[in-house]
C-alpha cells in the first residue's frame, strides 16, 4: 500500500498545529519503536495528529471542497483549472486532490493510532502514575480515537457507496486500521463498508469512555480541539448517515447540552464571525489556521478568490430576499465564509461541527417520526435567519419539512462541504455543474482510489467501473 506505507518507514514525524496551546517544538524525529516515553510524547503525537487533520490536502481544504464542487453548490472557473475536474466529473484515478485526501486521511489515521497505543503503552507500564496524569492521557486518547473516527468517516464517504440504513453493505469500504499500524510492505484488503462503520462505531464508544475517564481534563479543553460534545456531534453524523435516527438525535441533544450555547442570535454577529479567528457561541469544532500557517495558494478562501469558484446561481434561489446569510454571498455569487481576516486573506479558522448542524439532527429525526411541533422548533433555531419567516410558516407535514430541511442545510453550510455527503446519504437528485445534466444521483457514484495505492501492489483493489456511474452516464441511461 504505498501511499499508506510511505510515511510509516522510517520515523514518526510529529508537527506542532498553530491552534494549540502547548509549548512544543515544531519538528520532533523519534525512532518508531522510542516513539512515546513520557506523557508529553502523547501530548506531541496529540498534536501531530491535529497537524494531519488539519492540513490543506485534508480537514483543512480539500474534502470540503469536494463537497461543495462535486455538488450543486460551488462552480469552478475553466480559466483558473481549480478543482475543475471535481466540478465536472472528468477526474481521473491520478486527480491530485483524490491522492491527497487519501494520504493525508490515513496519515491522521496513523498517527492518531500510534498516540492511542503510546498512552495506553505508559499506562500499562507505570503503576504509580497521578490520578491526573491518568486523566490528561485518556484526554489525549479520546480526542484521537474521535479524529481517528472521523477520518475513517470522511474516507469512507469519498472512496466507499452509501451506507444503506438495513441493508447488505457489503461494497467495497477502506483498508482497516484497527489496532496496531499497517505495517510496510504488507498486503491488506478493502474492508466491506459495513466493517468499516463498524470501526468507526467502535472508535467512537472508545472515544466516550476515554472522555469520562478524562473527566475535567476534556472539558477544559476549547472549540479548537476534539472536546466531548465534538466527540458526541461526531456521533450523532454517523447515526445519521447509518439510519440510526433516535440514536442520532439522542447523540446531538447531548452535544447541544454539552456546549451549553445556541445558535448565534445576532444577525450582525453572525456574518461577522467570519472573518475572525475567535472561538463564537456557533463552534464546536473548528480547526485553527493562523498566519503562521503560510497557506496562501492552499487556503480555502483561494479556490473563491483568485481561484474564481462561484457560488451555483440555482442554490441563490432557495435564499429569502432578507436571509441574514446573504451577507456572505457576494455580488459576483462568490462565498464570503472563508474569505479570510482583514489583515490575512488565507487565514481562516475551518468550522468542522457547528450548533446549528445539531439542531437540523434533531429536526430531521422529528420530521422523519412526524412529531412536528418538535422538528419545527428545531428547525426555527437555524431557519430564523430568514427574518421574513416564522415557525408558523414552516411546513406542517413530514415530507414538506425534510424537504425545507435539506434546503436550510444548503443555506446553513454552503462553502462548508456538506451537500455532497449530504444528497449521498438521503439519495436526493441534484443538478451539478455538467452540461445537460439535470438530476444526478450521487448515491451510486463513488471515487476512484488512487492509482499510485492501486499500482503499489499491496492489495487495495479500485472501486469497480467507478467511472461509469457519472452525471454524464447517468444521463444517457
Amino acid at each position: 500500500m504505498k501511499n499508506i506505507i510511505n510515511y510509516l518507514l522510517a520515523v514518526l514525524v510529529f508537527l506542532g498545529v498553530a491552534s494549540c496551546d502547548f509549548e512544543t517544538e515544531t519538528y520532533q524525529f523519534i525512532p518508531t519503536e522510542d516513539a512515546f516515553q513520557t506523557i508529553e510524547d502523547v501530548q506531541n503525537g496529540m498534536i501531530g495528529t491535529y497537524n494531519s487533520l488539519g492540513s490543506y490536502q485534508f480537514n483543512g481544504n480539500y474534502v470540503i471542497a469536494i463537497g461543495d464542487l462535486s455538488a450543486d453548490i460551488s462552480v469552478a472557473d475553466p480559466s483558473t483549472g481549480h478543482g475543475l475536474t471535481i466540478n465536472r466529473y472528468t477526474l481521473t484515478e491520478t486527480d491530485g486532490y483524490l491522492t491527497d485526501v487519501w494520504e493525508y486521511g490515513f496519515k491522521t489515521i496513523d498517527r492518531a493510532l500510534r498516540t492511542i497505543n503510546g498512552a495506553k503503552g505508559i499506562i500499562a507500564e507505570n503503576s504509580n502514575l497521578l490520578d491526573e496524569e491518568l486523566e490528561q492521557l485518556n484526554a489525549y486518547m479520546a480526542q484521537c480515537y474521535a479524529i481517528k473516527a472521523l477520518s475513517n468517516f470522511y474516507l469512507v464517504n469519498l472512496f466507499g457507496l452509501p451506507y444503506k440504513a438495513g441493508g447488505n453493505n457489503t461494497q467495497l469500504g477502506l483498508p482497516l486500521v484497527k489496532d496496531e499500524p499497517i505495517e510496510a510492505f504488507v498486503n491488506i484488503e478493502r474492508a466491506s463498508v459495513e466493517d468499516t462503520y463498524a470501526l468507526i462505531v467502535a472508535d467512537l464508544a472508545s472515544a466516550k469512555e476515554c472522555a469520562t475517564k478524562a473527566g475535567s481534563a476534556l472539558r477544559s479543553y476549547s472549540q479548537f480541539y476534539m472536546n466531548e460534545a465534538a466527540i458526541y456531534v461526531l456521533d450523532a453524523r454517523v447515526n445519521l448517515y447509518m439510519g440510526k435516527y433516535n440514536d442520532a438525535k439522542t447523540s446531538a441533544e447531548k452535544a447541544i447540552q454539552l456546549r451549553g450555547t445556541t445558535t448565534e442570535k445576532d444577525d450582525e454577529k453572525y456574518v461577522e464571525m467570519w472573518s475572525d479567528i475567535a472561538i463564537t457561541p456557533e463552534d464546536i469544532f473548528t480547526i485553527s489556521k493562523t498566519t503562521d500557517d503560510n497557506l496562501s495558494a492552499n487556503a480555502l478562501n483561494t479556490l473563491y478568490g483568485s481561484y474564481g469558484s462561484t457560488l451555483n446561481v440555482n442554490i441563490l434561489a432557495k435564499f429569502g430576499a432578507n436571509d441574514i446569510r446573504r451577507g456572505l454571498i457576494s455580488s459576483t455569487n462568490r462565498p464570503l465564509k472563508f474569505d479570510g481576516i482583514p489583515s490575512a486573506q488565507a487565514v481562516n479558522n475551518i468550522s468542522v461541527f457547528r450548533i446549528s448542524e445539531m439542531y437540523l439532527i434533531v429536526a430531521e429525526v422529528e420530521a422523519r417520526n412526524n412529531v412536528i411541533p418538535a422538528a419545527k422548533q428545531a428547525l426555527f433555531e437555524v431557519a430564523f435567519r430568514n427574518p421574513d419567516l416564522t415557525m408558523d410558516d414552516l411546513p406542517a407535514n413530514s415530507a414538506d419539512l425534510l424537504s425545507f430541511i435539506s434546503d436550510e442545510r444548503v443555506r446553513e453550510f454552503f462553502e462548508e462541504g456538506h451537500r455532497w455527503y449530504d444528497v449521498r446519504r438521503t439519495g436526493e437528485l441534484i443538478n451539478p455543474n455538467v452540461t445537460g445534466v439535470t438530476s444526478f444521483d450521487a448515491s451510486k457514484f463513488v471515487f476512484p482510489i488512487p492509482a499510485d495505492e492501486i499500482n503499489a501492489g499491496f492489495g487495495v483493489v479500485q472501486n469497480p467501473e467507478w467511472n461509469k456511474t457519472r452525471p454524464q452516464d447517468q444521463a444517457s441511461l
